[in-house]
């Protein structure tokens, strides 16, 4: 007893005397409204940090109390995450989750212990305030250590725009394609004939898969450090490697880095330190981190490029202080329209069956179903079936390994490239690779799990709906009380199912995870991990901590629309005042807001408008038109969404002819897509004779980037078929023959 009492009066008096040394950092950010100009243009709008984009590098070292001044000088709520820290939960920085926001005028003081080091950073996490601009880097250096610009520097990585994200963001829900025409990347059939991918493109349509592309926005640039072109190391002319710490601090933009001719050696990985290796191309996901080596060369500049995964354009940091410029190499760039489902897994010979099953089974994983967990009593690395469940059912099936050629690309940190399918390798002695995955990286130090830890585990799904863009987890969205429980002292894994077409780069606050790869006890330590499109992924974690803590897609139009749960820990959950004020706060009911869409059509045989109001879950859908001799008709539809595909609906009908007769009824029925992307809508209407029952079937087929053949046929009403120039995204021109009518005509339409 006398030993015991001893030893924790020597641990707490070290502890004291550690913490009363501790030198305390201090700075002060003010984020206000602001504008900034970059290469001539002006860009307005936008929530700054200090006034600047980005928001300033802070820099401690391990050891350090953190004491940092957050001043609101906007008028609407703010509060800053520090992402990747291990800090305690009330610093945590997410609205309603472990604080409350930041009101208008009004500060908050963040204080708290660096216990680790490496590159980090921080952003809002209020609304849309990253995308407009609050965000920088968070470097924590090992103690007595300070940053050598000669020898190491940082970069963040952004994506900037002229819009507001919430502007953005509403764009996104009228149409999940809005930008394809801006970006030029609208996936049509002559753009599949003149590439000779038509063969691909219409398999993908039995399959439903619609025009796919890499990203959802177009930017009007991609930032290094806030701006297109930037340079490091200029008074540095020799021939040396220098670190550069890269941090992806984008709303929605991944990234694949170059870096002139030469290998880029990945030295650090989300803060923490790894086994050494040497690749060709470096993908960075939205929210990771990576610590890197290149050589400087005497006489040189060296280009690091950032290329966004769309193609559509890329950052540019120069590396030395020579005169003489090397640029990168440029990125390797499949499009999107040449890619079955199979390749973009990296199972090029998946086959088009295997294709067309898993296409409606990932549809049904839409509706809504609870998260509940299983549990173990022992630990056990998780099994191949769970790792790669599609590889280890072709395996079976085939009785072939085809995971030693694939194996490379079975941990891939994004999808569809051309050397998807190709041996990543280039020398395994070197530890030189074309591309980075993620069982490329190694941590030292084994998985050490705890004697008698439980294993909790959770399986689920994440969804979408590119329609009404909603995303979400086991198809329910975020909302107050959409827990993902755990306990303290647990082991927990998560097996994530992506069923979508986009990327999910999911973040844990609070928390490091190992990605499970074939490096199995050694699996790299992350906080962000990217699950590329119809891929699973599985991390596992330590419960070593207490109270509520964000899980979510970093994607920011991803997460606000719904893919995010709190991690809760139900033997010690956070306070109840935060709780209460999360029932009602915008961020955690924001998918019941409501959107609308219309389109007004103006031709000189008839008259329509059509449109849409609308949130995660519900429709209500309208559509009138009539010629001018007095023929009217007119539907109304409330709509519960299902599926991606699928609807339910109640509403009405009206019918008038030459102004004289008219009829109305009652309808009830549902719309599905089926294969070819053709939308079908069976309908009951009792109190139209003859007209009982009604099957409709629709399509919209994208001919070229601007024109677009659009047909409807009905059991009963006939057809009618449509060519649409559309002149911008808003205006276009159309002609039509209506066989209701029995005319053909040619007008305006507007869509808003």
């Amino acid at each position: 007893m006398v030993l015991r009492i001893l030893g924790f009066m020597c641990a707490f008096t070290l502890f004291y005397s550690s913490n009363a040394q501790a030198k305390v950092v201090e700075y002060e950010l003010s984020v206000a409204k602001g504008s900034f100009e970059h290469l001539g243009e002006v860009y307005d709008n936008k929530v700054l940090v200090n006034g600047a984009l980005p928001a300033p590098l802070l820099v401690f070292n391990m050891g350090d109390t953190a004491r940092i001044k957050v001043k609101n000088n906007t008028d609407e709520h703010t509060l800053i995450h520090w992402h990747g820290l291990l800090i305690k939960n009330s610093e945590d920085g997410v609205p309603y989750v472990n604080s409350l926001p930041i009101k208008p005028g009004a500060e908050k003081i963040y204080e708290f212990d660096l216990r680790q080091t490496g590159t980090y950073w921080y952003h809002s996490h209020v609304m849309f305030q990253e995308q407009d601009g609050v965000y920088g880097s968070f470097v924590i250096l090992p103690e007595d250590k300070t940053l050598n610009t000669r020898n190491e520097d940082v970069v963040i990585l952004s994506d900037v725009s002229k819009q507001s994200g919430k502007t953005i963001h509403r764009n996104l829900k009228k149409d999940g394609e809005y930008y394809d025409v801006l970006k030029g990347t609208v996936q049509s059939w002559f753009k599949a004939l003149r590439s000779g991918t038509w063969p691909t493109k219409f398999r993908n349509s039995l399959q439903r898969m619609e025009g796919m592309d890499y990203a959802d926005i177009a930017y009007d640039f991609f930032a290094a450090n806030g701006k297109k072109e930037n340079y490091l190391f200029e008074n540095v002319n020799e021939n040396k490697k220098v670190r550069v710490r890269v941090i992806n601090g984008s709303a929605s933009s991944i990234f694949k880095l170059t870096y002139g001719n030469d290998y880029i050696e990945v030295v650090g990985a989300d803060g923490l330190d790894v086994e050494p290796v040497k690749v060709k191309v470096l993908p960075i996901s939205v929210a990771e981190t990576y610590d890197i080596l290149v050589p400087l060369k005497k006489d040189k500049k060296i280009e690091l490029r950032a290329t966004s995964f769309d193609n559509t354009g890329f950052s540019t940091t120069w590396i030395g202080g020579g005169a003489e410029k090397i640029e990168a190499s440029k990125m390797e760039h499949a499009n999107p329209i040449g890619v079955s489902m199979g390749e973009m897994m990296g199972m090029p010979k998946m086959g088009f069956w295997r294709e067309f099953i898993m296409s409606y089974k990932n549809e049904f994983r839409d509706y809504p179903t609870n998260t509940r967990p299983s549990f173990s009593e022992t630990y056990q690395l998780p099994e191949m079936k769970t790792l790669k469940p599609m590889m280890a059912k072709m395996n079976k099936s085939s009785h072939k390994n085809h995971q030693s050629k694939q194996m490379g690309m079975q941990y891939r940190i994004m999808n569809m490239t051309p050397s998807a399918s190709e041996e990543n390798t280039i020398s395994k002695q070197g530890k030189e690779f074309k591309e980075l995955t993620y069982d490329l990286l190694e941590t030292k130090d084994p998985i050490n799990v705890v004697d008698g830890a439980k294993l909790r585990t959770y399986n689920f799904t994440l969804n979408g709906n590119m329609g009404t863009y909603v995303w979400s987890i086991n198809g329910r969205t975020l909302g107050p009380e959409t827990y993902l429980k755990i306990k303290k002292g647990e082991r927990v894994r998560f097996v994530m199912k992506n069923t979508t077409m986009m990327n999910h780069p999911m973040h844990l606050h609070g928390h490091f995870f190992r990605v499970m790869t074939s490096k199995k006890e050694n699996s790299v330590l992350k906080h962000t991990v990217n699950v590329s499109p119809l891929s699973t992924t599985v991390i596992e974690f330590d419960a070593n901590e207490e109270k509520d803590w964000f899980f979510h897609c970093h994607i920011l139009y991803h997460m606000m629309d719904g893919m995010a749960r709190v991690v809760r820990y139900e033997d010690n959950p956070g306070p109840e005042r935060i709780e209460k004020a999360r029932k009602n706060s915008k961020e955690f009911n924001y998918t019941d807001s409501l959107f609308l869409s219309n389109k007004i059509l103006a031709q000189s045989n008839y008259s329509r408008i059509e449109g849409r109001v609308f949130n995660s879950h519900y429709l209500l859908s309208y559509d009138f038109l009539g010629n001018y001799d007095g023929n009217i008709e007119g539907e109304i539809h409330l709509a519960r969404t299902l599926t991606r595909f699928l609807s339910l609906y109640v509403g009405g009908r009206y019918e008038q002819e030459n102004s004289d007769e008219s009829v109305s009824s009652p309808t009830l029925g549902f719309t599905w897509v089926l294969p070819l992307n053709i939308s079908i809508d069976v309908k009951y209407q009792p109190l139209i004779e003859d007209k009982v029952f009604e099957i409709e079937f629709a399509n919209e087929i994208q001919l070229t980037s601007k024109l677009q053949l659009n047909f409807e046929y009905s059991s009963i009403r006939n057809f009618y078929t449509e060519l649409e120039w559309r002149q911008t995204k808003n205006l276009s021109f159309s002609a039509n023959y209506n066989e209701t009518f029995n005319s053909f005509g040619a007008g305006l339409g507007y869509t808003y």
